[in-house]
């Protein structure tokens, strides 16, 4: 043996609550109707719930639904890609990876060395005034 029921769902900030539930189809749709021409709600619904009392299954089907437009709804999927022709791969870029700039703009080894030296000294000069300072160079 099956029960139908109709529920009435109403949609308001974004929640969907049931409103109310039916018997018939005619009363729930009536129902639904009013809410929506009251204007308050974001979107009316009705779901055709059909239980099977041997399977224990319930199945739902939408019968009415006021919360998307037809222009509201997704627009058709574009055309498979196989149809389209397909676009000129981009230029690879010119990069020499080992160097990590472009082909022939490489780093000069002696400003490398000459910055690693300086910051060395900064390093040491800093650690001297800080001993000196402290007490742990004798004056």
């Amino acid at each position: 043996m099956a029960g139908t029921v109709f529920e009435v769902h109403t949609l308001k900030g974004g929640v969907w609550q049931m409103d109310s539930s039916h018997q018939s189809r005619e009363a729930a749709m009536e129902t639904a109707k009013l809410l929506h021409a009251e204007g308050h709600l974001q979107g009316v619904k009705v779901i055709k719930d059909v239980f099977d009392e041997k399977t224990q299954l319930s199945k739902e089907l939408v019968i009415y639904d006021t919360s998307k437009s037809p222009k509201d709804k997704a627009p058709p999927p574009p055309p498979p890609e196989a149809a389209k022709p397909a676009a000129a791969p981009a230029p690879k870029a010119d990069v020499d990876f080992k160097g990590g700039g472009p082909k022939g703009e490489k780093k000069s080894d002696t400003s490398t060395a000459l910055k690693a030296i300086l910051w060395l000294g900064l390093l040491l000069a800093f650690a001297g005034a800080v001993l000196w300072l402290t007490g742990g160079l004798k004056r």
